[in-house]
């Protein structure tokens, strides 16, 4: 279950998030060390595993996580935008997880500062409400 701030935070960095997971960046697996010249002859840091396939294993599971975790907030997002059925903040959402300003989204739909962070603070909270693990005593009501 994600808290109101996670939510907030989820938000801000989806376009970034998306965009990692689309590069396939964790899926490299690359071992490389000096192998060749004087490095070669030098000795390996202590601490650390000598076998290359034990490192590979152990680097491949921590990247696995670090992708699921960002496949997890990326779609929490995807799957629980259909709660939010006002267009004006349906089509906010799509901007800032596209990556855009609040500046630019501000003049895009000729809103105030104001207007613009409490509809983002509307979405968070439908966001929040959409959580199945949510209990009705601790869903969040929109004070206008």
């Amino acid at each position: 279950m994600y808290l109101i701030n996670d939510i907030r935070q989820i938000i801000n960095d989806y376009h970034w998030k998306k965009r990692l997971i689309q590069s396939q960046v964790y899926e490299m697996d690359s071992t490389s060390t000096a192998q060749y010249g004087i490095e070669s002859a030098m000795p390996k840091a202590q601490g650390e595993t000598g076998d290359k396939v034990a490192s590979i294993v152990m680097r491949n599971e921590k990247e696995r996580q670090k992708l699921e975790k960002l496949i997890n907030e990326v779609s929490f997002i995807d799957i629980h935008e259909s709660h939010i059925h006002s267009d004006k903040n349906y089509h906010i959402l799509q901007l800032l997880k596209q990556g855009e300003s609040k500046q630019r989204i501000k003049v895009l739909l000729n809103m105030s500062n104001g207007n613009l962070y409490k509809r983002i603070d509307q979405i968070v909270i439908i966001l929040f409400n959409a959580q199945p693990e949510t209990e009705k005593k601790d869903r969040k009501k929109w004070k206008h």
